[in-house]
């Protein structure tokens, strides 16, 4: 009988083990070879990197909406704060958008701006939903880093793609859950290898110390 109340009381301590979700791609980029992008998420945090612990990576602040660049070689972290998006959609704008139902509750769908297409994404509702959850949050988070890039950029080198994908209609390239399959007209594409839980393991997700904070836009650094 003890023997049986002390396993009953240990219980809710393994029920409450923090644990952590991982989500693997193959990324390539035009001209690139593929490179491996590992996701991991935790109820606080979303961190990206190359699946290498030790290596470069981006850390979201989930709570904080703050987004950490992570510079081994410079020995710098670069932050970036959510800051409302103050930039009015071009005239004309127009979003186009069809669906096709896949076995298995997929969805494969395509968007275009103002008749030129810009990606072709095929994602899985039911799958990872809190990792959906946190790369809204990410991207929501660097809305307005991106919109100042488009705004700075040349108008005869401006991609109105790139303008949906990063502001704009961000929310609609997961409206339809966890990307399997994206490919963009840029050449870009990624591609879902794997996913599983993990026990959760705080050192992936704390800030070196003694690196350099700047913070981005240059308004402050510390």
């Amino acid at each position: 009988m003890k023997i049986l109340l002390a396993l009953l009381l240990c219980l809710p301590l393994v029920a409450q083990a923090a644990s952590m979700n991982e989500v693997d791609y193959q990324d390539q980029d035009p001209g690139v070879a593929p490179y491996a992008t590992r996701i991991l998420v935790t109820q606080q945090f979303m961190r990206m990197d190359s699946g290498e612990d030790g290596g470069d990576f981006i850390l979201l602040d989930r709570t904080a909406r703050r987004v950490y660049n992570v510079v081994r070689g410079d020995r710098r972290i670069f932050r970036y704060d959510a800051r409302p998006v103050k930039l009015a959609k071009p005239v004309p704008w127009k979003i186009t958008e069809s669906v096709t139902q896949l076995p298995g509750n997929t969805r494969k769908f395509s968007l275009g701006v103002n008749g030129k297409p810009c990606m072709v994404i095929t994602a899985a509702p039911t799958l990872q939903p809190d990792t959906v959850a946190a790369l809204v949050t990410y991207h929501a988070t660097l809305a307005a880093v991106e919109a100042d890039t488009w705004q700075h950029t040349p108008l005869d080198v401006r991609d109105q793609c790139d303008l949906a994908q990063h502001v704009l209609a961000f929310r609609r390239v997961l409206q339809y859950g966890l990307p399997l399959e994206e490919v963009y007209a840029n050449g870009r594409s990624r591609h879902y290898v794997a996913h599983r839980t993990l026990p959760e393991n705080p050192a992936l997700f704390r800030l070196p110390a003694d690196y350099q904070v700047v913070t981005l836009p240059l308004t402050s650094s510390k």
